[in-house]
């Protein structure tokens, strides 16, 4: 008797109705290989996150950012209402890109055209100059917001205090939305109304956030939100301390840094006090070796807290990369990521992400302890959670949804976050399409700041970092990938046919 074996092939293909499982239609080896192909991919990948940033997470009225969307664990449709609140540091993604789109960024002005772009940053400043008509005691700075249709008010833990490492962010910013105007040449009142806000930030930083002694506060007490800055009492707002017996200030070298660059260029302080900031900042910053366990060759990078993709925010808004340390530290600082994951065979990266459900009434988490605890110098939690490299991420279970990419998945591919933010995703747009610090750094070479910022970045930076192992180290890439366990979202299938 013969026995007859058909072997049946599967291929996959993506759903019809939407393309938004796109993910399938490219390979690991051609996004390495294939510039054209690379070209393709980042542009699928920044039109699909736009749905996001133009529908669900954006209040029209106010034009405001919306912090996430929850998603249904099944369908991947919105489940509940979005996230109704925002802060500094979501408005400040926005509003970079938002810049660029006017700058005619390639991959910018794919979300926004010229006069969508306008258009929001009109209500955007309006929102902004009524917020603080309303709450003069947070003098031009924001604190987390709620947002409804329009209506702006501080949430309700945020109505007698600011912080200042999210303003750092936003300050930035604005600063190169305002760089862009200024090239342009077309609205002036849009550049004057942002110059004078950025320009309030930095007038009254140091009298919210400053208490002498290069210390700045990392949230600041407000006595009465409703009471103009020169008559207001400001002090450390010691219950967002880690130690709650201890004030806690924003002395670290990453996203954080962004408000002392602010103060040290534009605030209205000594020179003593500017040198004093940076002897401050001077015990976090801090050399450390990550090991290739294949070749035992070491990787030297900047010390992180978690070393959470999170800590590298600054990049995108400042000018780091004019100098040619940071630009060592910063790739290698990527290799150390790459070859954490590939050497503990994970198909991803770390970062501080929502924890992963199961159900829509799971009790949801954020995790903010993710990181490479070899180089951290806090203690690493959550190993098990996993931001893959992008498109080994994204081809995971659910990795996709109709919004663009799914916020995490886990590196055992049984459940996902099943979330959408700013922070997770159109950070990644705004690395997509370069930053911001190309503007920021024109603007600051135009008024004479840029010299100094780079001699300031060499003298503490280089006492520091002597002797820079791991550059001629290569990036590793993913073996691994997600099982594909959990079913898709209903709404945007892998499909498999025979």
């Amino acid at each position: 008797m013969h026995h007859i074996y058909i072997l049946i092939t599967l291929v996959v293909i993506v759903t019809s109705q939407s393309d938004c499982r796109f993910a399938f239609k490219y390979t690991q080896e051609d996004l390495k290989t294939k510039p054209e192909v690379l070209s393709e991919f980042l542009k699928t990948v920044v039109q699909w996150e736009s749905k996001f940033a133009k529908t669900i997470g954006i209040d029209a009225a106010s034009g405001l950012t919306l912090d996430g969307q929850q998603l249904d664990v099944t369908t991947g449709e919105p489940y509940g209402p979005a996230h109704q609140f925002t802060a500094s540091s979501k408005e400040s993604i926005h509003v970079a890109l938002l810049a660029l789109a006017l700058d005619n960024n390639t991959y910018a002005k794919l979300i926004y055209t010229e006069e969508e772009a306008v258009s929001l940053l009109e209500r955007k400043i309006k929102t902004y100059e009524n917020f603080d008509q309303d709450y003069p005691g947070y003098g031009g700075f924001l604190p987390w917001v709620a947002v409804n249709n329009g209506v702006v008010t501080p949430t309700w833990d945020w109505t007698d205090g600011v912080p200042s490492l999210d303003n750092g962010q936003l300050f930035w910013a604005t600063y190169g939305l305002v760089a862009v105007l200024e090239k342009t040449n077309k609205y002036p009142d849009l550049t004057s109304r942002y110059t004078r806000f950025y320009t309030k930030m930095a007038q009254n930083a140091p009298k919210i956030f400053y208490e002498g002694g290069g210390l700045i506060r990392a949230v600041t007490k407000i006595k009465d939100v409703k009471l103009a800055v020169d008559k207001n009492q400001y002090t450390n707002r010691i219950q967002d301390c880690t130690d709650f017996n201890q004030p806690c200030y924003l002395d670290d070298p990453y996203e954080g840094e962004l408000f002392a660059w602010m103060m040290h260029l534009f605030s209205p302080i000594s020179t003593l006090d500017r040198d004093s900031i940076w002897i401050q900042k001077r015990t976090k910053l801090q050399s450390s070796q990550f090991t290739v366990k294949s070749t035992d060759k070491q990787i030297t990078v900047e010390k992180g807290w978690w070393f959470s993709a999170h800590e590298q925010w600054k990049y995108l808004f400042f000018p780091y990369l004019s100098n040619q340390l940071q630009q060592k530290l910063v790739s290698n600082a990527e290799k150390a990521r790459t070859w954490d994951a590939k050497q503990n065979g994970r198909p991803g990266m770390f970062a501080s992400v929502t924890g992963n459900i199961t159900s829509n009434s799971d009790q949801v988490y954020y995790f903010s302890d993710c990181g490479v605890q070899e180089v951290a110098f806090q203690k690493v939690s959550h190993d098990q959670l996993s931001a893959v490299w992008y498109h080994n991420m994204i081809s995971g279970p659910a990795g996709q949804n109709q919004y663009g990419s799914t916020e995490g998945v886990t590196i055992n591919g049984q459940s996902v976050s099943p979330f959408v933010t700013w922070d997770s995703k159109i950070t990644t747009v705004l690395g997509i399409a370069g930053g911001i610090q190309d503007q920021i750094s024109i603007k600051l070479f135009n008024e004479g700041l840029l010299k100094p910022v780079l001699q300031l970045l060499d003298k503490e930076w280089s006492s520091v970092f002597t002797d820079i192992k791991g550059t001629d180290i290569e990036f590793a890439y993913p073996d691994v990938k997600v099982p594909l366990i959990k079913k898709d979202f209903t709404t945007c299938q892998l499909q498999i046919t025979e």
